[in-house]
């Protein structure tokens, strides 16, 4: 689980963006909390702000973490890494860009950290805290220079291996260091980022069908959408990869051809992409006879739709105890879809693995004390004048447990919301 995570010269975030999912000592809904050691740990956090106030900037932070880590290896000498700095500040822009994250795996406390510019990395370092205090994994300065606490023969080896715009913690895990392998495991498979609902939509039925747990993931979706008051009986699946799905088509086949470029690996791997196709069941009563009728999933309402994608996705972020990042939570759902999918997190029978939601929302229904604590509603908001961002939670301004927040929020009272004026 993620305890906390920093960054700084990222995006909208000129300074530093310190953000936490530790408890402060506010006692209210302990039942929320995950227990690790001393470590109090909310399972939620839900970011406001107005329109163009950072907030999507902070999803896309963790984004780049994760896929920086996932795709380390595959860069070239001499390869961009795909950072983007604060770009209203010419000393900004040529300064490295700076992370660090804390998290829990297997029971070890792990805090990773690394800077970067487009052309290489800056400084990076791992620590385990095997107890209170850390021991260091490695450290690296200055892009070549490496220290190493243990292990220093094959590290030293392995450092050569490594290249000015890759991550060493990586390259490292890649070779099977045993000691950086789970923090790689964890930075990439256990943090989802979703900012496009329908990409992660297709990947984890892809996984669903590879792993064959089509029955399971049934049971567990027409769980979450009954209990969400939409009335679908059942529904079929089917997956089909895209030449079959077409029937053949010449056409698709020429268009395939001409996208890969005539590598034919590539080219059978565009073929073998797999399409989807549901239909759901509703059962309409009649007098006392009720009869089954189907729709195709785009003949669902829009909300319906969306449901159905975010299925998949907490599928396994509940089955495996992952830490869901979600850009716009709200979108095309009704307030109250929104606070049943929030409150999924929350309930000890759904969520039985302690999985954790960092999510982005307009939706201003949630902001309700009966549900959350005071410091799992964070804010965003932007200094026009400078561009910067600053993030902050509620916590910070002390409401009364009595207070009416949605409307202390829309009145401006903690900032992070837009100043219309007049015509």
């Amino acid at each position: 689980m993620i305890i906390d995570f920093k960054f700084k010269n990222y995006m909208s975030f000129a300074d530093e963006c310190n953000f936490t999912m530790l408890a402060n000592k506010d006692k209210s809904h302990e039942e929320n909390l995950i227990v690790e050691g001393k470590e109090r740990i909310s399972k939620t956090r839900i970011i406001y702000g107005a329109n163009a106030s950072g907030k999507s900037s902070f999803i896309e932070a963790m984004l780049f973490v994760s896929k920086f880590i996932e795709n380390s290896n595959s860069l070239l000498e001499k390869t961009p890494i795909g950072v983007v700095p604060f770009k209203f500040c010419s000393d900004c822009f040529n300064k490295p860009s700076e992370f660090s994250i804390t998290f829990i795996k297997n029971g070890l406390k792990y805090t990773y950290r690394f800077s970067c510019t487009r052309e290489k990395v800056i400084d990076e370092r791992l620590d385990i805290y095997y107890s209170a205090k850390p021991t260091m994994v490695f450290n690296r300065t200055n892009t070549n220079n490496y220290e190493f606490n243990k292990d220093a023969k094959l590290l030293n080896e392995l450092k050569d291996r490594n290249l000015e715009n890759k991550l060493f913690l990586v390259t490292s895990a890649s070779w099977n260091y045993e000691k950086t392998k789970p923090a790689v495991d964890y930075l990439v498979n256990t943090i989802m980022v979703a900012m496009d609902i329908e990409r992660q939509w297709k990947s984890n039925l892809d996984k669903i069908y590879v792993n064959n747990e089509v029955e399971a993931y049934k049971a567990f979706c027409l769980k979450i959408l009954n209990n969400a008051d939409i009335s679908i009986s059942d529904f079929r699946m089917d997956s089909q990869n895209v030449i079959d799905a077409s029937g053949g088509s010449e056409f698709l086949k020429e268009l395939i051809r001409v996208m890969s470029k005539n590598d034919s690996d590539k080219a059978t791997r565009l073929e073998n992409i797999n399409v989807y196709d549901f239909v759901t069941f509703h059962d309409i009563k009649n007098g006392e006879t009720s009869e089954r009728y189907s729709l195709n999933l785009d003949e669902e309402s829009l909300g319906t739709v969306q449901m159905f994608k975010y299925t998949p996705l907490l599928y396994y972020v509940f089955k495996e105890g992952r830490v869901l990042f979600v850009d716009e939570l709200d979108k095309s759902l009704h307030p109250l879809m929104v606070e049943y999918l929030v409150k999924l997190f929350l309930d000890k029978d759904i969520n039985k693995n302690n999985a954790q939601l960092i999510a982005n929302t307009h939706d201003t229904n949630l902001l309700d004390l009966d549900i959350f604590r005071r410091d799992d509603i964070w804010f965003t908001e932007r200094d026009y004048n400078t561009g910067k961002t600053e993030m902050y939670s509620l916590a910070e301004f002390s409401p009364r447990k009595s207070e009416n927040i949605e409307k202390a929020y829309l009145l401006g009272r903690f900032g992070a919301i837009p100043y219309i004026k007049g015509a």
